[in-house]
């Protein structure tokens, strides 16, 4: 079966469960007639087009694509960027009032060179193949 022939017949037929499912709920929980059965009468088109001509969905899918992609990159920003200055901005905040220096940034006029030494170790072969 072709990939895409694939993601079509997944996007019809899930579709149509989903919506099928909310209107299950929309009925369950208010009554109402005329929003489930717009619902279900959706899902019916969708999963009769995916069942007998796959074809069709090809214009909705690629639609439903560029909504999905638009949504997934606002919600991703969104979370990135909360994740980013909630953890980085408390870390920040905690090592400031700790008076923590993590990258030696401190200046010292009196200090002559900002290097460290390091220690001189003896060769060892296993260094090279194993340097973790």
């Amino acid at each position: 079966m072709n990939i895409f022939k694939k993601q079509l017949l997944v996007f019809g037929y899930g579709l149509a469960a989903i919506l099928t499912f909310l209107a299950w709920r929309i009925w369950a929980k208010h009554g109402g007639v005329v929003v489930p059965a717009c619902l279900v009468s959706v899902a019916v088109v969708l999963a009769g087009l995916a069942a007998l001509r796959w074809e069709a969905l090809i214009p909705f899918y690629k639609k439903w694509m560029k909504v999905v992609h638009f949504i997934g990159t606002i919600i991703t920003t969104v979370l990135l960027s909360v994740l980013f200055y909630s953890i980085f901005g408390v870390v920040g905040i905690i090592l400031r009032l700790l008076r923590k220096d993590l990258l030696d940034r401190k200046l010292e006029p009196d200090c002559a060179s900002y290097w460290h030494k390091r220690p001189k170790e003896a060769f060892n072969k296993q260094h090279y193949i194993r340097q973790f």
